[in-house]
């Protein structure tokens, strides 16, 4: 467990705000003195091997400069104990954004502290002097996964009683948190969606793309597989592969892995005779992974981020549901039919209705993605300024 943390820290330092328009660079080292005046600590799992997540901390800060570009942001990694000497580095700052990623679950970086992912005990939250906020966190207790400790529940409310805000990535995570809260805290929670969703709002350069490639993009998730198919894990993938192999009748398809545990899938597809070239993302640089996802004519993902990366670079999306957050964010963006359960009887036949309906309505699902995610882009924006107000730097 320290090797693992050790190199989640290292990996920050990969984060260089390499996404930024570099033509904002004179103006900022112009104001480098008010930038320290503006600095905000950033708690997130930084980059630490899953192509989806090493797109969230660039986004958010991102989100955040959209208003205030002056911001200085302290990065700081979501696995460590939280401590004294981090609590005063915190309190030196205007504020402490923790996010995004699905952060409440149990069993990455498990601990006795907080039952989640930021290792913060109650006793340290109290000695956090500055204003808190979650920006697009998720609940991503697994199906049929072990319920959170007590503890959790201790803390859980007690950070809610803390923090400003908790802007949580999807309804369905707020309806879940709601059962770990007392009523009168439940106010604190607010919509705030991934960032990813409206890439195309924070990077236009790297999305803008006049045409679809013709090619649909096919992406597996097999991280507590258990959890995610049952007893049932060789039926589904290959009904997967089957829906693959009748797409790929139409369309080239292009294998985006996130993670080598990924290729999982790969065996089932070979075995139907599917061609397809293998697209490694897990050590891409955060704008190809943008790019890679804006070309296809349509993403088959089962990885939440194979499913708002896409989206939010306004590429039709069919989702493989192995975890209720995936149905979550379709609810969300009222397209619920955009999805496959994987534990539906008519699994496979869906997954086929679904793909071959994406690939028949292209035009108009792009532009339907268009404007929903102006809309979250808005949301977004308002609740940065919130957070903004409450540190008083706007």
């Amino acid at each position: 467990m320290i090797y693992k943390i050790k190199q989640k820290v290292k990996s920050v330092l990969k984060f260089d705000n390499s996404l930024h328009n570099s033509n904002t660079l004179p103006k900022i080292l112009n104001e480098h003195k008010t930038n320290k005046l503006h600095t905000i600590t950033h708690v997130s799992a930084f980059n630490y091997g899953n192509a989806g997540d090493v797109l969230l901390p660039i986004a958010l800060q991102d989100t955040w400069k959209k208003i205030l570009p002056s911001i200085q942001w302290e990065n700081q990694p979501v696995y460590p104990i939280v401590n004294d000497k981090l609590v005063e580095k915190i309190n030196t700052s205007k504020g402490l954004v923790i996010g995004g990623g699905g952060l409440f679950l149990k069993d990455t970086n498990a601990n006795q502290i907080s039952g989640w992912q930021w290792p913060c005990s109650i006793e340290m939250l109290h000695k956090i002097k500055v204003p808190i906020f979650l920006f697009a966190v998720g609940y991503n207790r697994f199906r049929n996964q072990d319920e959170f400790e007590p503890f959790f529940y201790e803390n859980l409310t007690a950070f809610a009683e803390k923090a400003v805000y908790l802007g949580i990535r999807n309804q369905g995570s707020i309806n879940a948190l709601k059962g770990y809260l007392p009523q009168q805290l439940h106010h604190k929670l607010r919509f705030q969606p991934c960032m990813t969703t409206f890439t195309a709002e924070l990077y236009p350069e790297l999305t803008d793309y006049k045409s679809k490639e013709d090619f649909i993009a096919v992406n597996a998730a097999f991280d507590r597989s258990h959890l995610r198919f049952g007893d049932k894990i060789g039926n589904i993938l290959t009904d997967t592969a089957k829906a693959i192999k009748e797409a790929s009748k139409h369309y080239p398809i292009k294998f985006y892995s996130h993670m080598p545990s990924d290729d999982a899938l790969l065996p089932f597809m070979q075995s139907f005779g599917i061609k397809y070239e293998l697209v490694r993302l897990n050590n891409a640089h955060p704008s190809d992974i943008i790019k890679e996802y804006a070309k296809p004519k349509l993403v088959v993902g089962m990885r939440g981020h194979a499913q708002m990366i896409p989206f939010g670079c306004k590429t039709p999306i069919v989702s493989i549901v192995s975890h209720n957050k995936m149905q979550w964010f379709l609810d969300d963006i009222g397209q619920p039919e955009w999805g496959a359960d994987v534990l539906s009887p008519s699994y496979g036949h869906d997954l086929t209705g679904r793909i071959m309906s994406s690939l028949d309505n292209t035009k108009h699902q792009i532009e339907f993605i268009s404007e929903k995610q102006k809309e979250l882009f808005n949301i977004s924006i308002n609740n940065v300024k919130d957070g903004l107000t409450a540190m008083h730097l706007v």
